[in-house]
């Protein structure tokens, strides 16, 4: 079953910053333009993604030169912001760490300026997580019992009205309701996602997400996006997909719901092997981006088209041009 795909997540631009040689055609990347193409993705969140480590900076820099480069072939790849050639995926970035952007020991304005600069660079973006599954300056990732620190609430404070989403991906319990309960002691309008997270209480994992995020998120009309990463979806069943997605609609998360696959080499993310060993990172036949007309022919045996249709891309798409760039900003 066909329907076009809105993907919240892959890691493409690492996977081309690794190596020079690499090309965005190549396989081993599971999220190659030739396999979204092949799966019916038609707008693609890029992230850019680092964690917190003394080459951060550099690491995303060069991630966002890679975009550049991409946007130099207009047949494959365009930014959200211009109309896309027929053959082309429509593209728009985000940040998975916001080390990638702020050294841990600069002022936090020169870091801001710098995240200022990457929007005029690279265009608009669809989401900062403030962290990976590690603690930085800004909060405590997923790995970690830590909540929202002083120069996290700065960034909420700029992001105020910026029309940028604040992932709750690799957050840890504490900083995602550190930053629920800022944002509503402040008033800030900042869109709130997940963009790659699973369900706790269908498969226990610390980056997937308990019952009360996944209602805060579902009320404050933000999106979830599923992710494909078989750590995060069950130990040994591909069809665990199918069992989070079930469970999500139980939730009433409909108009939520999402894809936010998280495709990677498997080569280029050790820690992670040794984090898991012995676990394969993802379930055949889900296991690289031409999967989704799988998925949905499965789906598609339990739900109706409607439901389908809005977890494909219109949930995605709606957030995207009523919350991201069709929101107003502070003008500041």
């Amino acid at each position: 079953m066909r329907l076009p795909i809105f993907d919240l997540h892959n890691d493409l631009l690492s996977f081309l910053s690794e190596q020079e040689n690499r090309s965005f055609l190549s396989p081993l990347s599971r999220c190659s333009y030739l396999q979204m193409k092949q799966g019916g993705v038609e707008t693609q969140v890029l992230a850019i993604f680092t964690n917190k480590s003394p080459n951060s900076i550099g690491l995303a820099q060069k991630q966002s030169e890679k975009l550049q480069w991409l946007y130099e072939h207009p047949s494959y790849f365009s930014p959200i912001s211009q109309k896309a050639q027929p053959t082309a995926i429509s593209t728009i970035a985000a940040f998975e760490g916001a080390s990638g952007f702020a050294d841990e020991d600069e002022p936090l304005t020169m870091s801001l300026q710098r995240l200022a600069h990457y929007q005029s660079k690279i265009g608009p973006l669809f989401y900062i997580g403030i962290t990976w599954n590690e603690e930085n300056r800004f909060g405590g990732g997923a790995d970690t019992s830590i909540g929202l620190k002083p120069d996290g609430i700065h960034l909420l404070e700029w992001l105020d009205n910026r029309k940028i989403a604040i992932d709750l991906s690799h957050a840890s319990d504490a900083l995602a309701y550190d930053i629920l309960t800022k944002i509503d002691q402040n008033n800030w309008q900042i869109p709130l996602i997940a963009s790659h997270c699973n369900f706790r209480k269908v498969h226990f994992a610390t980056r997937n997400l308990p019952d009360e995020l996944v209602h805060e998120i579902i009320h404050r009309k933000g999106l979830l996006g599923l992710n494909f990463f078989a750590p995060f979806v069950h130990k040994e069943d591909p069809n665990g997909l199918i069992q989070h997605i079930e469970y999500a609609l139980t939730l009433n998360a409909k108009e939520a719901l999402c894809f936010g696959a998280d495709f990677f080499c498997d080569s280029d993310a050790s820690n992670l092997q040794a984090k898991y060993p012995g676990q394969s990172f993802y379930h055949a036949p889900y296991d690289t981006a031409e999967c989704y007309p799988i998925l949905l022919e499965r789906l598609a045996l339990k739900l109706e088209l409607p439901i389908l249709q809005s977890i494909a891309y219109e949930n995605a798409r709606t957030f995207l041009h009523t919350q991201i760039l069709g929101m107003t900003t502070s003008g500041t």
